[in-house]
Parts: C-alpha cells; sequence; structure tokens
C-alpha cells in the first residue's frame, strides 16, 4: 500500500519520501528498497500501456525517494501516511518514534482500514492532528480514500487533507471513526453473506461471485446502497428484511430509520422523499442519467460472462 500511495503522490508531481522502517538484514536493505522501485515502474508501465498515463515514468520515479532514514525524511513532511500493517503495536510504536521528528503542523494519518483513531493517540503530542486516511487497493486505481476524524481532530487538518487527496484527483468520504469505517464494514458484511451462501450449499463460489458482479456490483457502480433503497422504495426493503428475518435469522431486523421512514410514508422516489429529497429532481432525467451510466459501465466490461459457456 505504501508504495501504490507513493506513487500517486509522485504522479502528481509531489515530492515524496518513501521510507522502509521494518527490521532487515543489511543485506536485504537496499535490494527491499529496489524492489519498491520497481513494483512502482511495473504499475506505471501497465498504466501507460492502457493509456491511462502520458508522462515520462522515469521522471515520475525520479520524485521518489525511497530510503531507511525516517528521521530525516519526517523532518521535512508536511504530512506522514503510515502504512504499516493492521497491528495496533506495531502502528502505535512507530508513531511514538515519529512524534519527535515531526513538526508540530504535520498531519499524520494512518491508512489503517479498520483500527480507531482512539487505539493510536496516545503516543502523540499533537493528537489532533492524527487521522484516517483509508485506501483501497490498488491506490493508484481506485478513486476513494476515507477520511476518518473523532471529536479532537482538528477540523484544519480533515479540511486540508480533503483538498490534498482531491487535487490528486481522489474522492475523499470523510466519516466518524468508528470500527471499518464505511466500506470496510459494508463490505465484510456483504462477504459474511456470501460465505453463508456457499456454506448453506445454496451455490458454489464460482456462481456467487457471477452473480455479484452481474448484479449488484454492477449496480452498486452507478448506484450508492442507500441510493438503491430511495429508488427501489423503501417500503421494499422493509418487507424483504420482515421475510428473511423470519426465514434467515434476527440479522436482518429493521433499521429503526427504515421503520420510522415506513411509519411517515417516506417511501424514496415515489412519495419524492427517503434517505434523499427528491422534491425539486426531474425523475425522468434522473433515471435516463442512471441507465446511461449503466449501459457506459456494461461497455466497460468485456469479460463479463453474458453468453451460456
Amino acid at each position: 500500500m505504501g508504495t501504490g500511495i507513493a506513487q500517486v503522490f509522485a504522479s502528481n508531481d509531489f515530492e515524496v519520501e518513501l521510507v522502509d522502517i521494518k527490521e532487515r538484514p543489511d543485506s536485504e536493505k537496499l535490494a527491499a528498497l529496489d524492489k519498491s522501485i520497481e513494483k512502482m515502474k511495473e504499475n506505471l508501465e501497465f498504466l501507460s500501456d492502457k493509456g491511462e498515463i502520458d508522462y515520462d515514468i522515469h521522471e515520475c520515479i525520479s520524485r521518489i525517494n525511497c530510503n531507511r532514514n525516517l528521521e530525516d525524511s519526517l523532518s521535512k513532511a508536511e504530512w506522514v501516511f503510515e502504512a504499516l500493517p493492521e497491528n495496533v503495536k506495531i502502528k502505535k510504536e512507530f508513531l511514538e518514534r515519529a512524534d519527535s521528528h515531526v513538526n508540530k503542523k504535520t498531519i499524520v494519518c494512518s491508512t489503517t482500514s479498520s483500527i480507531s483513531i482512539k487505539s493510536l493517540t496516545e503516543p502523540l503530542t499533537n493528537p489532533e492532528r492524527l487521522l484516517i486516511t483509508h485506501w483501497l487497493n490498488p491506490p493508484f486505481i481506485i478513486p476513494l480514500v476515507e477520511v476518518a476524524k473523532n471529536d479532537t481532530t482538528s477540523v484544519g487538518a480533515v479540511e486540508d487533507t480533503v483538498k490534498l487527496l482531491k487535487s490528486i484527483k481522489k474522492v475523499p468520504v470523510v466519516c466518524r471513526d468508528s470500527p471499518g469505517f464505511i466500506g470496510a464494514r459494508i463490505q465484510a458484511a456483504a462477504m459474511n453473506e456470501a460465505v453463508r451462501i456457499y456454506e448453506e450449499g445454496i451455490a458454489k463460489p464460482r456462481d456467487i461471485d457471477r452473480a455479484i458482479k452481474a448484479g449488484i456490483g454492477f449496480r452498486m457502480a452507478v448506484l450508492g446502497l442507500i441510493e438503491f433503497i430511495d429508488i427501489g422504495g423503501v417500503d421494499i426493503l422493509y418487507h424483504v428484511n420482515n421475510y428473511l428475518k423470519e426465514e434467515i435469522g434476527s440479522r436482518f431486523k429493521n433499521p429503526k430509520s427504515v421503520e420510522s421512514k415506513i411509519d411517515k410514508n417516506k417511501l424514496g422516489l415515489k412519495t419524492r422523499e427517503g434517505y434523499y429529497d427528491f422534491k425539486n429532481v426531474n425523475l425522468e432525467e434522473m433515471l435516463k442519467e442512471k441507465y446511461t451510466n449503466f449501459l457506459n459501465v456494461l461497455s466497460a466490461m468485456p469479460d463479463l460472462e453474458r453468453k451460456e459457456n
């Protein structure tokens, strides 16, 4: 993840310090740095072959200083993106080591996908400058970066980081610090349900994945989950949940807000209000736009199986 993040910033004309702090035998230290550079070159050559970039790859790589000098690199950093393994102890040890070397205005971002900010702030002199930036692999392709904050996080640190991420063509989404944030929490629920379907003998792994890629996964490239609830109808979700709860179990119990919207007759498009407000929306034009985007996604998926094998 760290090399991918470094590559993204260098591709957008930033000077980057990529620091390897893993304990290694002396004989392996330079090889590890060389491996990182080669990996970034491979990624950039792939993007170039696909016509996604037109800049000089060697010039891009030259903006990345791969090294093992943590203290010196930290002293000149405006942002630090820590990309260590998902282990609280390892991350806290790094933050404690880094704390005395970063500028008091430096923003420190942990790239964790699940660990909360409060678990990491103890070693820091300026905990208000710590936030979470959850990148998704591969970071040089996927646009989303979740930015998680808590009550002690500086508003300015969040705003500046969002601005920075937008400048490198990412899509930052700010959320409150919570286990799993947005994507990982939804993804874990979906993956667990897919595994249960397999364990119950309902479908084979390949067929489960085909159903996801050709169905709800395809649709989610255009429609967010909350948006789809409104378009399909909050009442549809309500009735489906009631049925699944009876047949499968309590994990399908309706959320409180679904029940509340049923009581208030806020059912989405059909009542012009659900989770979104559609009162001033041209519904016909909105749906045409969504259908057009579906067709665009379909045309970009030549490997999607649409014929019987």
